[in-house]
């Protein structure tokens, strides 16, 4: 089992109250936070839980919280005494994290928002380069958790408060002394970086679509109809736009393009996103206007 103290300081707090609006997700957040990074390290298997030790400390407003960890199917080890691993695992997930110091919480302190532009793998972890060319040289284990979207959001979460009126700090540390302290300037660093798309497919395909309506602005988003849904369609055939911006192309209800079209799938935070966009349009297909006859 690891301990350790959370305490926010600010002039909100010098009563020694927190709105439990702030401090409630915070803690769930933190709980959130050891539990995702002890499966970033040790596995899926791995169970971990936060509890709240004891009352609530004087002087601004602290918290005193315990880590145990324990496996999955564990009953037998526990039996055969290996309680000693389950503490060693606790263990490693505050240091990691960074709650004794570096860990996590250094790596992003160190980086102060800059970007990093280079990473080499050394004996001794990973070799980061930033954008102004300082260097730093970082454990793999913060780098698992560095890259791990859902402990960063959680972090983020736990540094949050601080980013309120009232509340100033966060610090980390134990009986003994702080550890690591985050200030409100620090905050905007802890943000969790937004999710980027990932592309699954992408293939061109000639598509046949009826005209729902157009438009002429600079992103060319037309909305089309491609036989079972409306879809909006980039336009990017600019033989085909400068026909129409001379009045050599009309539409009316009813036409039909046909066309060479690119089509992309994404994968986003929010779910599958298709895009399409027109290379090149084959053929502009009027409307019917008159009963076809049957050709001899």
């Amino acid at each position: 089992m690891g301990a350790f103290r959370i305490t926010y300081d600010g002039p909100a707090l010098q009563a020694h109250t927190m709105d439990v609006r702030d401090l409630a997700p915070a803690l769930l957040a933190l709980g959130d936070l050891c539990e995702e990074s002890g499966r970033a390290l040790f596995g899926e298997s791995l169970r971990v839980r936060v509890d709240v030790r004891a009352s609530f400390r004087t002087g601004s407003f602290g918290i005193d919280l315990s880590v145990s960890t324990q496996l999955a199917q564990q009953l037998i080890t526990w039996l055969s005494g290996d309680g000693a691993t389950a503490f060693a695992n606790a263990k490693t997930i505050l240091e990691v994290i960074g709650v004794g110091g570096a860990g996590l919480i250094g790596l992003i302190q160190w980086l102060r928002g800059r970007r990093i532009t280079r990473v080499e793998t050394t004996p001794k972890g990973r070799r980061l380069t930033v954008e102004d060319g300082d260097i730093a040289v970082v454990e793999e284990r913060v780098i698992v958790l560095f890259q791990r979207r859902a402990v960063r959001e959680a972090l983020a979460k736990v540094v949050e408060p601080i980013e309120r009126d009232g509340i100033e700090r966060l610090a980390l540390g134990d009986d003994e002394r702080i550890s690591v302290t985050i200030e409100r300037a620090q905050a905007p660093w802890f943000h969790a970086p937004p999710p980027e798309d990932v592309l699954l497919m992408e293939e061109v395909r000639t598509i046949a679509f009826s005209i729902v309506s157009l438009s002429f602005r600079e992103d060319n988003k037309w909305r089309l109809h491609d036989g079972q849904n409306a879809v909006f369609v980039t336009m990017a055939d600019r033989d085909f736009l400068a026909r129409v911006d001379r009045n050599l192309v009309r539409f009316a209800k009813g036409d039909i393009l046909l066309a060479e079209t690119r089509v992309t799938q994404w994968q986003t935070a929010h779910g599958l996103r298709t895009e399409y966009t027109i290379a090149r349009v084959l053929e502009h297909r009027q409307g019917a206007a008159q009963i076809e006859l049957p050709l001899a």
